[in-house]
């Protein structure tokens, strides 16, 4: 059995709700490392196991910076494979040390593999990770205000991000009389944050049932830059492939040019944004299982009323 005490100190010090392997498989791993969070680092859990065709690296935190909670290949170099375990989505590919690796996240937790050593086949691995145990689970209903290290430390991964530029609120703390919907369709508003210095905000939902499908919104001025690509076309990028169009949407007697961005893989993720009233809105939605184009919809139809 896992050990009780290697449980109680990793829910001490992680903020995230660790995928553990089953008795048999405890067995099988060697190198487990926790480093514990403290006030000038994030969390994680490292360790190696042991499979039929090889071995496997695995690494465990809580992606919380840069887009929060909304990559599913994080790792990846390059357009990954998309694969589904309890309707999530994950991707297997090649990391940043050229070795066969997968992402994938459950909650706030996100899972990375890769392959050591041999020749682990792609169901080896997502055999292994479909095996995992998920450990301590009602963190991951609490919202990202409440455990995300970026949002309780203002601390962003690389200096000043997305995430660092705002201050992080769970919605019942924002006045009461706030124009943004609690939900759209089945997702929740999980954190609202507020421009440190700017007059910008970010809103992160949530899928309702499965709590790792999410969906990032910035209303942000114009005067903050925004890398954005303005491209249309398909197969356009490296690390992910995506397919631009540009939509005109007519909004009181004018017309809005909207960039809408399709991940091209079988569980896409999707890319929106546009400028209305010296406004710079864009919003980030996770690869799901799900169809996601009405949420795009629900989207537009509700930031451009917010903006």
């Amino acid at each position: 059995m896992i050990a009780q005490e290697l449980l109680d100190e990793l829910i001490e010090h992680i903020n995230f709700s660790p995928l553990l392997p089953n008795d048999n498989q405890m067995q099988n791993i060697y190198n487990f490392s926790l480093r514990k969070e403290t006030n000038e680092h994030r969390s994680s859990i490292h360790y190696y196991s042991t499979l039929h065709n090889g071995t496997i690296r695995v690494k465990q935190f809580f992606y919380d910076w840069a887009f929060p909670f909304i990559y599913a290949d994080t790792n990846l170099i390059e357009q990954g494979s998309p694969f589904k375990i309890n309707n999530r989505v994950g991707f297997i590919g090649v990391d940043y040390k050229n070795n066969k690796a997968l992402s994938y996240s459950v909650g706030f937790t996100t899972v990375e593999i890769s392959v050591f050593d041999g020749d682990v086949t792609n169901e080896e691995l997502i055999e292994y990770l479909s095996s995992l145990k998920i450990m301590n689970p009602d963190l991951s209903k609490k919202s990202f205000a409440t455990v995300s290290y970026t949002a309780r430390y203002n601390q962003g991964k690389w200096g000043e991000d997305e995430v660092s530029r705002v201050t992080w609120l769970n919605p019942e703390a924002i006045k009461s009389d706030n124009t943004f919907s609690e939900e759209l369709l089945d997702y929740k508003l999980d954190s609202v944050g507020i421009g440190k210095e700017t007059n910008e905000i970010q809103l992160l939902y949530r899928q309702r049932e499965n709590l790792t499908d999410g969906c990032w919104i910035s209303i942000a001025p114009q005067t903050l830059e925004q890398d954005l690509p303005k491209l249309k076309g398909r197969n356009i990028g490296t690390r992910q492939k995506w397919r631009f169009r540009l939509l005109k949407i007519l909004y009181e007697n004018r017309e809005i040019e909207v960039y809408y961005g399709v991940q091209e893989t079988k569980y896409p993720a999707r890319w929106v944004w546009f400028s209305l009233e010296e406004k710079i809105i864009q919003c980030h939605i996770r690869s799901s299982v799900n169809e996601t184009s009405s949420l795009v919809r629900e989207i537009l139809k509700n930031t451009i009323k917010w903006s």
